[in-house]
């Protein structure tokens, strides 16, 4: 897969944590979401179409919202 030269930081909800999650666009009008890596092999195994290549990250509702809004033009 093509991957992208430069990303767009546009979100970080404020979890205590640093740097994650967060929500990024590219330079080729895709998105990339930053987050911890899913590890647990029992929620693993119930990944649908889960080929090589591609990981799983662990995401708040908090950035799901952010996603969300940058994508309706609700964002504030």
């Amino acid at each position: 897969m093509h991957q992208p030269k430069r990303l767009t930081h546009l979100g970080t909800p404020d979890t205590g944590k640093d740097g994650s999650p967060s929500f990024y666009a590219t330079d080729d009008g895709r998105y990339i979401v930053q987050g911890y890596k899913l590890t647990s092999a029992e929620a693993r195994a119930q990944l649908v179409n889960f080929p090589d290549g591609e990981d799983a990250v662990i995401i708040t509702r908090d950035l799901a919202d952010m996603i969300v809004a940058q994508h309706t033009g609700t964002a504030q």
